[in-house]
């Protein structure tokens, strides 16, 4: 990640530490250090979790998103975003409990 991260400032403003304008490429080292052991920690949790579950968890990400922008930012949503994020992870939350429920009716 730290490689990808210097490439694209290389890349970006033509060096790396030399530009004054640019934030130091230990700025980015805690981001890069951060994403990358996130992802491993969450596939190595995915292995705990069903399938129907992770894709109910995966499905209302949105909904987090949107109150952090609100509390963080102050972004604002039109009423029919909160409406839309609900009524997604509310559909993906039935349709994994039938399907699951169904299959265990099967067996």
């Amino acid at each position: 990640a730290l490689t990808v991260a210097s490439l694209a400032v290389r890349v970006k403003h033509g060096t790396v530490c030399g530009n004054p304008r640019t934030a130091p490429l230990r700025a980015y080292v805690p981001c890069a250090i951060s994403n990358t052991l996130s992802s491993i920690s969450q596939y190595a949790s995915l292995k705990y979790v069903s399938f129907p579950v992770m894709t109910v968890f995966k499905s209302s990400t949105i909904i987090p998103v949107m109150v952090m922008g609100y509390l963080i930012r102050g972004s604002t949503y039109h009423w029919t975003r909160y409406v839309e994020a609900a009524v997604i992870t509310a559909g993906v939350a039935i349709f994994s409990h039938y399907s699951s429920a169904a299959a265990a009716a099967a067996d």
